[in-house]
């Protein structure tokens, strides 16, 4: 009778052990994946916010005689700024210099940013001159040529917004209903910051 009773309780050691260690474990597991994606979200403000603040300067833009034709965006180099603003070499939880997540560098992927089509939604970055008074509530596009408007008018009323997405893959993806990886995305804004009026 006592061999029984030793038998059963042992069995519901184990059981009991089972279904506690199985919380247990994905707690921890959600717990990493949080701690991850918080410092993952926390490298793309940072990328995303200098790409903005060297885009918030923007580039004069003049013929072979010297005249002002156009006061516009530095495209590419604030996808630079973007991709190294870890460091040149990947570092870190968030590897910048590969958004999209394929382990190819992102330098001449035009899926990932094309400098002849900056706002395409599609893209892991996005590099938007909205315009309006108010940054919560942009629209259209600021014109570049216009002279003493927009751009060619110290950029009044003119903003950058740069978007920033990255592919995280989970660590413990124990829950294949939400699936291996999540997009990550951040948006920065800043108003332009020009001098010239002509």
């Amino acid at each position: 009778m006592i061999k029984k009773h030793r038998r059963k309780t042992v069995g519901q050691a184990l059981v009991e052990f089972a279904l506690a260690a199985t919380i247990i474990f994905l707690l921890l597991a959600a717990a990493v994946d949080l701690g991850l994606i918080f410092f993952t979200l926390q490298a793309l403000r940072v990328a995303a916010q200098e790409g903005a603040t060297y885009g918030s300067y923007p580039v004069v833009v003049t013929n072979s005689s010297g005249q002002v034709t156009e006061v516009r965006l530095n495209y590419q180099e604030i996808f630079n700024r973007i991709r190294t603003a870890g460091g040149t070499r990947p570092s870190g939880v968030a590897n910048l210099l590969d958004l999209n997540g394929d382990g190819i560098n992102d330098t001449a992927q035009t899926i990932v940013f094309n400098p002849n089509n900056p706002t395409n939604p599609n893209g892991f970055v996005i590099i938007e001159n909205p315009r309006g008074s108010n940054p919560t509530n942009l629209s259209g596009t600021c014109s570049t040529t216009t002279p003493r408007a927009d751009m060619r008018n110290a950029g009044q009323n003119c903003w950058i917004r740069v978007t920033v997405r990255y592919r995280y893959r989970l660590f413990f993806p124990l829950a294949p209903a939400f699936g291996r990886e999540i997009i990550l995305r951040v948006t920065h804004t800043m108003p332009i910051r020009s001098q010239f009026v002509g």
